[in-house]
């Protein structure tokens, strides 16, 4: 009896250890998948610093061609960390240059040692760093505002120059020292404005030019060409007495204070005359378009904005509007109408933008879709559409100010 409980004894024994055998596999099996993993985090975490400081290497020098911040992030790289990927090579990062920014990038994969025995043999990794490149950039801005009779409507014009004196603020505090500069067209039926008259044709000689003008012959009205000689290219005639019994005279526009301010670094004035404008009479869209784009044009009329070949300087314009086009325009068949206004800003905005310069348009409190199209096709992927609420209007001119510095203001003072 004592020998078989002895015998007895020993099977069992023998069948508990092969099932404790049996059951430490599982365990060493998650053991070392642990130990896989933590050595997957550790090389992700050693990779993606590497690429940060590898990026913000190859950005930051400010004179130095593509393929030498190419090879200063690569070498940075190598330098910071030694991981090898799948095949026992060393991991290599891609590197893309662009205009605004240094991408550094690792796609590749680590072998595992323990998860190989279930079945997984690599584990991915795929970190990226960006870094926006310093520039040391200048930019103008033109200010298209609307100042229609509509705008004396719900605090428009009120919400309207306080959003816009916030944007000057904002970028002004962003830029470098004389590296911002902003212009303002405001405008309604016409413009107010103080060019070289011989760029606007007289009415006759007995009449004298006192600052209001509407649009030049087409294809002039969507263009910055200076006007010459020839009459067809110069701005419209409107005299001291205004048209439609004097609503739109030059001396209410110049009671409204709607005098366009051409480009100046002198920001606390544009702020000032901002402060000091007031609504009249209909709309001119394209008008305002087409003198916003001369502010920032070097060309006469204006000569404050800097050369298209600067390439330190970005030109942007900014248009808002609350209603229809209500003026008549030239257009191609010589006529003039509010459909052909229409077809002129269209034309207008895309001649500048393959100028050069980054349109935004706002539709101001509007829920006409022919006003809202137009605006979006003057300005692709640029388009806000604000109601009349205060906090709304100046959301919108914070949001572009903020695309404005990622364009330009990458410095701090």
């Amino acid at each position: 009896m004592k020998h078989s409980l002895k015998s007895l004894f020993h099977r069992t024994e023998g069948q508990v250890t092969v099932m404790l055998a049996l059951a430490s596999v599982p365990l060493l099996l998650a053991a070392g998948s642990a130990i896989d993993y933590m050595r997957y985090v550790d090389t992700k975490t050693s990779v993606q610093a590497a690429l940060d400081g590898a990026a913000l290497a190859a950005a930051l020098p400010p004179d130095m061609t593509d393929a030498k911040r190419i090879k200063l992030a690569k070498d940075y790289f190598r330098k910071n960390v030694s991981v090898q990927d799948d095949k026992g090579g060393d991991i290599d990062i891609d590197v893309v240059v662009a205009e605004t920014t240094v991408t550094a990038r690792v796609n590749s994969r680590m072998a595992t040692s323990f998860m190989a025995i279930g079945g997984i043999h690599t584990m991915v990794i795929d970190e990226m760093a960006e870094v926006m490149r310093p520039f040391d950039g200048k930019a103008e801005v033109a200010l298209v505002l609307d100042y229609s009779g509509s705008m004396n409507q719900k605090g428009k014009y009120q919400s309207m120059a306080s959003a816009a004196t916030g944007m000057i603020d904002e970028l002004d505090a962003a830029l470098k020292d004389d590296a911002l500069k902003i212009g303002v067209v405001p405008f309604s039926a016409m413009v107010y404005t103080s060019m070289n008259k011989n760029y606007v044709n007289q009415a006759s000689a007995t009449e004298t030019w006192t600052g209001c003008t509407q649009d030049r012959k087409y294809p002039y009205n969507t263009t910055v060409d200076t006007p010459t000689a020839d009459s067809a290219t110069k701005w419209g005639y409107i005299d001291g007495n205004g048209e439609n019994g004097g609503q739109y005279s030059c001396p209410n526009y110049s009671n409204k204070n709607l005098m366009i301010k051409p480009l100046t670094s002198d920001v606390a004035s544009i702020k000032t005359a901002i402060g000091k404008m007031r609504p009249l009479g209909n709309t001119n869209i394209p008008l305002g378009a087409e003198f916003g784009w001369n502010l920032l044009d070097p060309q006469e009329p204006y000569t404050e904005g800097a050369p298209y070949s600067d390439k330190k300087t970005r030109k942007f314009l900014v248009l808002l509007t609350d209603g229809v086009q209500t003026s008549h325009q030239f257009g191609e068949d010589k006529g003039r109408s509010v459909v052909h206004g229409n077809e002129n800003l269209v034309n207008v905005c895309s001649n500048m933008r393959d100028a050069g310069v980054t349109v935004f348009t706002i539709a101001y409190d509007i829920t006409d879709p022919k006003v809202t199209n137009l605006l979006k096709t003057c300005a692709p992927g640029r388009y806000f559409e604000p109601d009349a609420n205060g906090n709304e209007i100046k959301l919108v001119f914070n949001q572009i100010t903020s695309q404005i510095k990622n364009r330009v203001a990458r410095m701090s003072r």
